[in-house]
Order: structure tokens, then sequence, then C-alpha cells
């Protein structure tokens, strides 16, 4: 695909995320389970909803930079900013990672990441456990599924655990990638209600390889049900070191 093609199919994706209003921003990603000995890289994201930008749920962003241990572990540590009525980058989180390789084949990986996040104010921290599935599939497609765990701790903590899944089809392309991500988030494990009352959402995404390391990522995610977001806008820059 020409630079005018891959430019035009990126701006189709971004007017696209704007056609919905929103009211939360999600910066989470389909992460994967390979790990990559001798990998270290930057990456900023901005999430934004352009029905609420006025208001203190239009807009988050954060950086993270991460670094493989060996061929088996990389650990991650990132911060989050978010738009409240103090500021329009105020302190949201900070979060370690750490990646775990796991079982290994020609056409399946899998794995698994241990998170740790700490919130300011009165608002709980969290711990987490996710499990992370990644298919080679046909014709440079391929897919991955997340089962993602939270447990509180702290001020205001909630019982129970918080569960959550994700899933990518991805098609690997001469400019980057193109495919199509959902998020669910099906709540506390001791209250789980019916599928209309959770969280899911859906939507498509482009990313592009550009030069010296760097790789860009355009995305929109679209409501599946009321509680969701009814639309928002994905933006990552990534700096490969």
């Amino acid at each position: 695909m020409s630079k005018i093609k891959s430019t035009a199919l990126s701006l189709t994706i971004l007017l696209s995320a704007f056609a919905n209003p929103s009211y939360a921003q999600n910066t989470g990603g389909v992460f994967g389970p390979v790990v990559n000995e001798g990998h270290r890289s930057f990456q900023y994201r901005l999430a934004f909803d352009p029905d609420n930008a006025n208001n203190t749920t239009g807009f988050a962003q954060r950086l993270h930079y991460q670094q493989a241990i060996n061929d088996d572990f990389m650990w991650r540590i990132l911060g989050q900013t978010r738009k409240t009525g103090a500021s329009d980058v105020d302190f949201d989180f900070v979060q370690g990672e750490l990646f775990w390789q796991l079982g290994e084949s020609e056409n399946y990986q899998s794995g698994v990441r241990f998170d740790l996040r700490f919130r300011d104010g009165d608002r709980p921290d969290q711990i987490g456990v996710n499990w992370m599935h990644e298919f080679k599939l046909k014709n440079n497609w391929s897919s991955r599924f997340l089962l993602l765990s939270t447990a509180q701790f702290g001020d205001n903590s909630a019982d129970g655990v918080f569960l959550q899944s994700r899933f990518r089809f991805h098609k690997t392309t001469s400019f980057g990638g193109v495919g199509v991500e959902s998020f669910s988030n099906y709540g506390n494990s001791r209250d789980i209600g019916s599928f209309d009352e959770q969280s899911h959402t859906i939507g498509p995404y482009l990313s592009n390889n550009l030069k010296n390391g760097w790789s860009t990522y355009f995305g929109g995610q679209f409501g599946v049900t009321d509680p969701s977001a009814d639309a928002e806008l994905r933006f990552w820059v990534t700096k490969n070191l």
C-alpha cells in the first residue's frame, strides 16, 4: 500500500471515531504474550471523547517504558493522567507490570502478566493477573484473547474480583497492520449482571510502521451495550530503542 493510501485509511479511522459520543477513555490494549530478548521501547497513548471534550470525562493520556529481561520476562512502568475539574492532565495512576511468556509453539503463544496499580486520594489501589493467548492463523492473520482479573485493596476497596476480557483479529500488511478489537468488562465476581448491564465495545484499528523504529496506531471503539462508551478515539505512538 502506498503512503498516500495508508494516510487516507488512517484519516478514515480517525474520523469514524468522532461519529458518536462517549463517556469513558480506554487507554488499554490487547497486549500479546511474546517477549523478545533485547526489546526496549517508549510509548505514548491518548484516548479522547469528542462529545465530552469540555467536561471531566473527555481526555486521558499515558506514557510507558518497557524492557525485556530475557526471552521469557519483560517489565513495564507506566503513568496515566486524566482530565478533572482541577486540571486537564491530573494524575490518574502509576502502574508496574511484569510479563511472563509461557508456552510456545509454531501457531500458539501464551503468557501471564502481573500488575500493581497505585492511585491518588481515597481511590483504591489494585493488583491484577492477566492471561494472554495468541494464535497464528492463515494468510498473515492472527488473533489474541485475554482474560483479566483485578482485586482492589486500600481505601474504599471493594470485595470480590473484577473480570474483563479482550479480543483482537489482526492482519499483518506491508505498512503495519489492520484489525478489529473488542473490550468486555463483566463487573465484580460477587455481582455479575446480564450482558446488557455489562460494558462491551468493539472497533477497528490501523497500525503503521515508520522509519527509525517509530510506529503509530489509530483506532476507534464503539459501544455495544448501554453502560459502554458510545465511541472514543485512540491514538498511540511507539519508539523502539
